[in-house]
């Protein structure tokens, strides 16, 4: 099983922008990200996002490249939300996609590749993808990322 965690596309700042809508280079980079997935054959099944703007349009924007018709927001994967209860909860189906936030995401990655949430094993980028495959549960390895920026 495999589950792709990715981390919303660049947003304005709060003063800029209160609901923190991506910016034009934020669509652009989470786009980009999204044709390299379609070039590379990635399947999504479903894509969950927190709910927030930024998410929500980083979702909807995969949602499109990637022809998913399944899209929902769900509790429990605020940035500072307990990835524990998440990650023992939450009913994985195969090639969900998560879009969220940092330290969250980070420290979901952190969690199911180690069992500890900290320190950060791996650097997220906005609109970048981390995949994670299962081998036998309850672990996990970290299977390719796809990331809008190499630096």
């Amino acid at each position: 099983m495999n589950i792709l965690l990715v981390q919303h596309g660049k947003c304005f700042a709060k003063e800029a922008d209160p609901d923190r809508s991506l910016t034009v280079q934020g669509r652009e980079e989470v786009i980009k990200v999204a044709g390299q997935a379609v070039e590379a054959q990635i399947e999504v099944g479903a894509i969950f996002h927190s709910g927030k703007l930024r998410a929500l349009q980083t979702a909807e924007l995969f949602a499109q490249h990637l022809n998913v018709d399944r899209m929902e927001a769900i509790d429990g994967i605020a940035p500072l939300d307990d990835v524990e209860v998440f990650a023992q909860h939450f009913q994985w189906p195969d090639q969900a996609m998560l879009v969220g936030h940092l330290p969250f995401m980070a420290r979901l990655a952190a969690y199911l590749l180690t069992g500890r949430a900290e320190p950060a094993i791996i650097k997220f980028q906005h609109g970048g993808i981390v995949c994670l495959e299962q081998n036998e549960y309850p672990h996990w390895a970290l299977k390719w990322t796809m990331m809008p920026l190499i630096d």
